[in-house]
């Protein structure tokens, strides 16, 4: 994003200064203010200038970040800008004829004036825009000038003098989506973030949080607790795998996490967590095995491993097919989980299930390949040959020596041949060798009975042309 933005009713095109600018706000301008608000103003017209940076500021008017920020500060106290991001560090500039267009009787909040100044004794108020900011805000929102300064009070007591109105006001517009707008509902509120500081302090050491507590801390508590259903124990429980590590923001994401996987009491956070990491270690052998390296586990976690397990896969399936996708030339995620997907349309989950499948499938080439020998060819056999004797036996019912009689009955000829033969069969109702033989000399057929090793299974899978569509 950039550092400086126009509002939408800002519409200037060339950098002009408004008449009531010069007049109203620059008298009020620092030296170090007025350049940043002017700098910030040229820029503002071009986000896509890679000059629109803090870093170009900053160096072009030999100041530091820290200076800069402070200056926008007090742009945005006199209603000049908006501090829409803090980090990274971003500034609206608003339009000088809608900030200076509210007029508002000194005797109205005269009142709210006088409790404000007292908020801040050690703040001079000499501009009108001190004001306004409040203003504007209590006639958007409709909230009672009392209702305000003891939302400001309590954050002063909080914060300290040197609070901004932008912390105050985003506090205000917080509790005012939550209902709170009287006197009565603040009281409540307020009695409310007391009772959680111990509470919040032992998540603070959870967590590893040094800085002080703040309302913030303090809402997201009530957030887990009120709204979610967490007991101190589990947000605990969560709170310890991440000392160090993120602090509340973390920790907030980390409940949300739980809330969503239904894991709210100690024993179910420390189940789910457990499992997760076994996930993350079975991702990390699929990663191995494929020849992959991905930095963010957790998306592999989430996209692929929960789903093959919530399908019934053990790990042990998962690893052995990884090692036959990797033998397959095909090493991505994707392509692994395409031929996932094609063992559990078979109903194979476990490896044994899986190995039994391969060799159900290498029994079936074998027949087929005798088939095709039967006609007096000597070739591989092919998905075309797959089709034709899923239908053969599938669909029209022949069972595998009636196939081969026909077969014998077929030499010098494709398989399109055998094909009719068995058309012509199947239109006469002849399913078996004694009917079949009617029409033509008997054929004889030796059957074997085959066993296989596990290298030679793995071998065949390798060679599968029914996962050649699978993107390597």
């Amino acid at each position: 994003m950039s550092l400086c933005s126009l509002t939408k009713d800002n519409d200037l095109g060339i950098v002009m200064l408004d008449k009531c600018f010069v007049f109203n706000y620059m008298p009020e301008c620092s030296e170090i203010e007025l350049k940043v608000y002017l700098m910030g103003l040229s820029l503002s017209f071009n986000t896509l200038s890679q000059d629109n940076t803090m870093d170009f500021v900053c160096n072009t008017l030999s100041l530091s970040q820290e200076k800069v920020e402070a200056a926008f500060g007090k742009l945005s106290d006199m209603g000049l800008v908006n501090i829409t991001s803090f980090s990274p560090f971003e500034v609206q500039y608003k339009s000088i004829k809608s900030t200076f267009a509210r007029h508002y009787k000194k005797e109205k909040y005269a009142d709210f004036n006088s409790q404000l100044e007292a908020l801040f004794p050690s703040t001079p108020f000499t501009n009108i825009n001190q004001y306004t900011v409040y203003y504007d805000f209590m006639e958007e929102t409709k909230i009672k000038p009392e209702t305000l300064i003891m939302i400001a009070r309590y954050c002063v007591n909080l914060k300290g003098e040197k609070i901004k109105p932008n912390y105050i006001l985003a506090v205000a517009k917080n509790w005012l989506e939550e209902g709170v707008r009287t006197l009565e509902d603040v009281e409540e509120k307020i009695k409310q973030l007391e009772t959680v500081n111990e509470a919040i302090r032992m998540i603070c050491k959870a967590v590893g949080k040094k800085s002080e507590v703040d309302i913030e801390d303090k809402n997201l508590y009530l957030k887990w607790t009120n709204s979610w259903g967490f007991g101190l124990d589990a947000i605990l429980e969560g709170a310890k795998s991440l000392k160090n590590k993120g602090g509340f923001a973390r920790l907030d994401n980390l409940l949300d996490e739980f809330y969503r996987n239904n894991a709210m009491s100690v024993i179910e956070i420390k189940t789910y967590l457990d499992n997760k990491q076994a996930m993350y270690k079975l991702a990390v052998s699929v990663n191995k095995t494929l020849g992959l390296y991905y930095e963010n586990i957790e998306y592999i976690v989430e996209k692929y491993i929960s789903g093959w397990l919530g399908k019934g896969f053990d790990d042990n399936a998962i690893l052995l097919v990884a090692e036959y996708c990797f033998n397959k030339s095909i090493r991505t995620l994707e392509g692994m989980n395409k031929c996932i997907v094609k063992f559990y349309n078979e109903g194979c989950v476990t490896s044994q299930a899986i190995n039994e499948h391969l060799a159900m499938l290498m029994q079936r080439d074998m027949a087929i390949k005798k088939i095709i020998e039967l006609t007096g060819y000597s070739r591989n056999v092919n998905m075309a040959d797959r089709d034709m004797y899923k239908v053969w036996t599938e669909q029209w019912g022949f069972e595998h020596d009636m196939i081969e009689y026909g077969a014998s009955l077929c030499q010098g000829k494709p398989l399109s041949a055998l094909n009719n033969l068995l058309t012509k069969w199947k239109s006469n109702n002849i399913f078996t060798l004694e009917q079949a033989k009617t029409f033509a000399l008997p054929a004889s057929s030796n059957q074997t009975t085959n066993t296989y090793t596990k290298e030679q299974l793995g071998d065949y899978f390798y060679t599968l042309d029914e996962l050649d569509n699978i993107e390597v």
